[in-house]
């Protein structure tokens, strides 16, 4: 929070926006009656703040759209949030006022014919590099071991995977 709020980015991106990065988040701080879509938001919303509907404002804009293109219910959810049909198939599913939000593995899909688009296979395609993919068990085991080179590890893999996303953005000239 503190690091957006000081920065003041006007994009947010991440691999997989809904299922592993600002979604997951997002639906991990509903569950604990925060509001994190809304705090990272120039634009926040007071009712969000004030209600307990922030679990379920925050859910219905994190469903995941597998299909790419959406049912009618989750058109009719969204209709407040993404206000176009372009934005609807194409935008990241999940809305943070007054910044845009790319989810990446859509934009690369539109750049790059793959059968899949996961992080390590379009690195490799892109970087022509292997890149580890550790189980968020793994990670877990190795941020809650406390202090010390285990925690250290985690949180650079992390790191590495964010600088990864603007390699391969850099390198397609994105």
């Amino acid at each position: 929070m503190k690091i957006v709020s000081s920065s003041d980015p006007d994009i947010l991106m991440g691999w997989d926006i809904q299922g592993s990065s600002l979604g997951f988040l997002a639906e991990r701080a509903s569950h604990l009656g925060l509001g994190l879509l809304n705090d990272l938001s120039r634009t926040p919303s007071n009712s969000w703040i004030n209600s307990q509907d922030t679990k379920t404002s925050e859910k219905s804009i994190l469903e995941p759209d597998i299909s790419g293109t959406p049912s009618l219910d989750c058109c009719a959810q969204e209709s407040s949030i993404i206000e176009d049909e372009w934005g609807r198939t194409h935008a990241s599913g999940v809305h943070v006022g007054g910044r845009i939000v790319l989810n990446l593995w859509r934009l690369i899909r539109g750049e790059v014919k793959l059968n899949l688009y996961s992080v390590e296979a379009v690195a490799e395609a892109v970087l022509r590099r292997k890149v580890p993919s550790l189980n968020h068990k793994v990670l877990t085991k190795w941020f809650s071991s406390g202090p010390g080179k285990a925690r250290y590890q985690c949180i650079k893999y992390v790191m590495d995977r964010a600088k990864l996303n603007l390699e391969i953005l850099n390198q397609l000239d994105m």
